[in-house]
């Protein structure tokens, strides 16, 4: 795992992805929705799902507008998933772009299983540093490689700590292409 501790302070960071929120299409969110729910449905009919790290709530939206319960969980204006107190658990949980912003993402996916059935999943989508990190020139290729240019990426993944991931949590993983991972817990 790539882990930078070279992150801006608060309010740049909120600065940054409100700016974001502005300039994200409406066509963007119905395209992430529709990947989202085929894989949802592969594995389960959802009941309820969480938005965690909702953002603009752009998402959230969309899926309420297809008929889901779905709650939105943004720190900036909800606070952190560990403060929440939800009337009841989650069946799914999708994270779009979240993880490699979390200063330790360990402790906040164990937060998420806290909110989660056992039988539930959570679909995590992040950029994988796969194409290039055994290589033996990963250091110039992670250089150049444009992801990492966010300020507020800070943690970056391939598989070889996914299968770390599963092995320690106990879960199964499945991976899908350079950018989805689903975890579930194994029974």
């Amino acid at each position: 795992m790539i882990f930078s501790k070279d992150f801006p302070g608060k309010e740049d960071e909120e600065s940054h992805y409100k700016t974001q929120w502005q300039t994200t299409d409406p066509d963007f969110w119905k395209s992430q929705v529709d990947v989202l729910v085929q894989l949802i449905n592969n594995y389960r009919t959802p009941k309820r799902i969480l938005d965690f790290g909702s953002g603009s709530g752009a998402m959230t939206c969309e899926f309420q507008k297809r008929g889901y319960d779905i709650t939105p969980l943004e720190p900036m204006i909800h606070g952190y998933l560990k403060d929440q107190n939800y009337p009841a658990p989650f069946d799914v949980v999708i994270a779009v772009e979240v993880l490699e912003h979390l200063p330790d993402p360990w402790i906040e996916i164990r937060e998420i299983e806290k909110v989660l059935v056992p039988d539930g999943i959570v679909i995590f989508s992040t950029l994988f540093t796969n194409e290039f990190i055994d290589r033996p020139d990963a250091a110039e290729h992670f250089k150049n490689w444009w992801y990492k240019d966010d300020p507020t990426h800070i943690g970056f993944f391939c598989n070889h700590v996914l299968s770390k991931v599963a092995d320690i949590g106990n879960y199964d993983i499945d991976i899908i292409g350079d950018k989805v991972f689903v975890l579930k817990r194994s029974l």
